[in-house]
């Protein structure tokens, strides 16, 4: 895998057991975007609790606004065929407009 998509819960929160392997695969240098499962609304850094969007982002991990995780993976396959760096990619993804 070049990268990964994650559907999390709510505003982009997961369980905390999931903590040690995004930390891991952020540390090996793929790239992680995180998305919310739900029909409608955005990831956010809204909640600091161990495993909430505050310390995810924190981790290093890239949100995916208000994208659906099918389209977050489309367009990290369309940015990873842009560049590998990491900041690059989390511009990409903060730029509504990308």
């Amino acid at each position: 895998a070049k990268g990964l998509v994650i559907e999390a819960l709510g505003r982009g929160n997961v369980p905390p057991a999931m903590l040690d392997d995004l930390a891991a695969a952020v540390a090996a240098g793929l790239p992680v975007v995180l998305t919310s499962r739900c029909g409608a609304g955005s990831v956010r850094e809204r909640y600091g609790y161990e495993g909430g969007g505050r310390g995810l982002r924190d981790l290093g991990l890239i949100f995916g606004g208000r994208l659906s995780g099918v389209k977050a993976r489309i367009k990290l396959m369309l940015a990873l065929g842009h560049t590998q760096d990491h900041e690059a990619l989390r511009d990409i993804f903060d730029d509504p407009m990308a």
